[in-house]
C-alpha cells in the first residue's frame, strides 16, 4: 500500500456576514475522511465525514488559513480515481474539485489544502 501525498493551495471570498459552511464529498465510490483546523493550531474543528461544517462569518475569517488533510483509501476495483469536492456555503467561489489516482487498488492518497480566506 502506497501513500501518495499531494498539496495545494487556494483563495476563497469570504464577503458575507453570513456563517460559511463546508461540506466534503469523496467521490467514485471510495472512502475517507477529513480533518480540518486552522493553520498553526493543533486545535481539530473536525474530522471524519465533514458536513455543513460551520467555520465561522465570512467577515470574521478573512486573513485566516483553514488546512484540510483528506486520506482517500482507493476500495473500488473497477477505477483507482479519485475525486474530492470541498463545497464552501455561501463563498464567493463554492466549490474546488480535484480529481488524480492512485497506482494499485488499496494505495491511499492524501490532499493536503490550505485554504486562504480573502
Amino acid at each position: 500500500m502506497a501513500v501518495k501525498k499531494i498539496n495545494k493551495q487556494e483563495q476563497i471570498t469570504a464577503n458575507t456576514p453570513d456563517s460559511i459552511l463546508l461540506t466534503i464529498t469523496i467521490g467514485n465510490a471510495q472512502i475517507g475522511g477529513s480533518v480540518v483546523r486552522w493553520k498553526n493550531s493543533q486545535e481539530i474543528i473536525g474530522k471524519g465525514e465533514i458536513k455543513n461544517l460551520n467555520l465561522g462569518t465570512g467577515t470574521t475569517l478573512k486573513g485566516r488559513v483553514l488546512k484540510v488533510t483528506t486520506n482517500v483509501l482507493d476500495v473500488n476495483e473497477q477505477t483507482n480515481g479519485i475525486i474530492i469536492n470541498d463545497y464552501f456555503y455561501n463563498s464567493g467561489k463554492p466549490l474546488f474539485t480535484f480529481e488524480d489516482r492512485v497506482n494499485n487498488d488499496g494505495d491511499i492518497l492524501q490532499l493536503i489544502t490550505e485554504y486562504n480566506f480573502k
